[in-house]
């Protein structure tokens, strides 16, 4: 599947991608897209070329009844091909991370330095029903602003930085109303999938920074060793007072440990 992409604004676009630094590729999480990685792209792309993705069924990349990582990972090796990338360094956060190590094992010479952001290499009982139903229940096509619907929204859902998060999809329809650009129906069937990881025997070679937010719950000791057992080079970072969206809780300290990373030889 051809996924849309965008280069950061203060990257080189085009034919400079393959001069200077390796290109950093980020994939956004689970009911994220692109979008959410610009400010984070800006900074990081000082220097170097930043390209931020949409997968499948997600933003303004074409929806499909299958999204597993196979499918995911299959989909970033042709989108690399497509623009003559021959060797990235891939950032991965939750959904995307697990994309990023399952590409790591398949291809592990396209991928310079790994980082995986708030999510280990384990499965997870899926915990996501509860923001699906209240996101299916929403009367989108009566809404006449966001605010209506982020009000709607606030009856499901306490979280003020959760709610942002999702009503970053949403977008106008040109006959009124509003709808999400992710495709829910289809993100809901393979939630099991999506929570799951599929067990692979292959090692990730690459250098691989685990980032994770210690008030997430998402990467713990069990996620710590099967990132040890499965990583050839493996550091870990843990942004203390940030959770599961530790990027955009804590940037300053997500951009710091992630540029210290990638800068080592």
């Amino acid at each position: 599947m051809k996924l849309f992409h965008r280069w950061a604004e203060s990257a080189e676009q085009g034919g400079a991608a393959g001069q200077g630094e390796k290109p950093l590729v980020i994939l956004h999480g689970l009911l994220g897209a692109s979008g959410n990685w610009q400010t984070l792209g800006r900074r990081f792309g000082q220097g170097r070329p930043v390209l931020l993705v949409d997968q499948r069924n997600h933003g303004r990349s074409p929806h499909h009844p299958s999204h597993t990582y196979v499918d995911m990972a299959a989909d970033l090796l042709l989108l690399l091909d497509e623009l003559g990338l021959a060797q990235v360094d891939l950032l991965g956060h939750s959904m995307g991370g697990k994309t990023v190590m399952r590409f790591a094992q398949w291809h592990p010479e396209r991928v310079n330095k790994l980082v995986v952001a708030d999510i280990a290499p384990v499965a997870y009982e899926p915990h996501h029903t509860a923001l699906f139903d209240a996101l299916s229940g929403l009367h989108l096509d009566r809404a006449q602003n966001r605010g209506e619907v982020d009000v709607e929204l606030a009856l499901k859902i306490d979280s003020p930085i959760v709610r942002m998060f999702l009503l970053k999809g949403l977008y106008r329809k040109e006959g009124g109303g509003f709808s999400f650009r992710f495709n829910l129906p289809v993100l809901r069937r393979h939630l099991t999938e999506v929570s799951g990881h599929l067990a692979d025997e292959r090692r990730i070679e690459a250098p691989t920074l685990a980032i994770y937010g210690g008030g997430s719950g998402y990467v713990n000791s069990r996620g710590l060793d099967a990132f040890k057992a499965q990583c050839t080079d493996f550091s870990a970072h843990c942004l203390k007072g940030a959770g599961h969206w530790l990027h955009a809780e804590d940037p300053d300290g997500f951009y710091k440990a992630v540029v210290s990373f990638l800068s080592q030889p």
